[in-house]
């Protein structure tokens, strides 16, 4: 096998291709023996994913070179939905094979079994430039996704303004304008905190149909980061659970008024 890889939590896994499916269409699975990474860019082109799933996350890994697996994200994410939500996923591929074999294991009596198609896809390795956010929030994922769907039943653009009191979100549409604000918080409970560090305010502006997209990674990570820079884009970034497991990260281009 040249790559073979566990995961104990399939369910992992699962969480990471629902909060891409609506994003990607076809991505490039690159696997090293850092583990599994995938970049990119939404089908429209303003929005750009990036993984990384650490080979500490599996149980067992072993990859044998670089390769690149090409896999419809929906696909995938049908053959996650077998999963049940203790299930262990065994992952293997043999060197040039154009399947690659999935093995969910429910305790020791049920085991599902499918072989995926792999697909040729061009791929665009993207770079992604180390960015210095003059803001980076820290918030509850699930108060951020409420925040982004509650606001897009009156617009389409959401305007993020974040400063040492606190950071608003806001939009103005044909029913009128509102706005939620976050100030600081402390909690016992990690996730529940609101933190905000501010080199200096920053105010922009972001189409809300990605910010929603985005936010429905919210089940992989109680907390979100948010960094945001002038004229620079937004980064959404989730850990996979714990820091040492990897991140999902979502990076949209700011809306420049015309």
């Amino acid at each position: 096998m040249a790559l073979e890889a566990q995961l104990q939590q399939s369910v992992l896994l699962k969480k990471v291709v629902d909060a891409m499916k609506d994003l990607c269409k076809d991505v490039n699975f690159d696997c090293s023996e850092k583990g599994i990474q995938v970049q990119s860019m939404d089908s429209s082109h303003v929005a750009l994913v990036s993984l990384l799933l650490r080979e500490s996350a599996f149980s067992e890994f072993k990859c044998e070179r670089p390769t690149s697996l090409g896999m419809n994200v929906d696909s995938l994410a049908k053959i996650l939905k077998m999963c049940g939500p203790s299930d262990s996923l065994k992952l293997r591929w043999q060197s040039e094979a154009d399947t690659v074999s999935f093995q969910c294991e429910g305790g020791d009596d049920r085991i599902a079994d499918f072989d995926l198609k792999l697909m040729q896809i061009e791929s665009e390795h993207m770079e992604i430039p180390e960015q210095q956010y003059k803001v980076v929030a820290r918030l509850p994922s699930a108060e951020f996704q409420k925040i982004c769907r509650d606001l897009k039943e009156f617009g389409e653009t959401m305007q993020v303004k974040a400063g040492k009191d606190g950071i608003t979100f806001s939009v103005q549409g044909d029913l009128g304008a509102g706005n939620v604000l976050l100030k600081p918080r402390e909690s016992e409970k990690p996730e529940e905190k609101v933190t905000l560090k501010v080199d200096e305010p920053v105010t922009a502006t972001f189409a809300l149909r990605y910010l929603v997209n985005f936010s429905k990674a919210a089940p992989l990570c109680g907390a979100v980061e948010l960094g945001l820079g002038p004229d620079a884009p937004l980064l959404v970034k989730y850990e996979l659970e714990t820091t040492e497991n990897g991140h999902l990260q979502f990076y949209l281009a700011p809306k420049i008024d015309e």
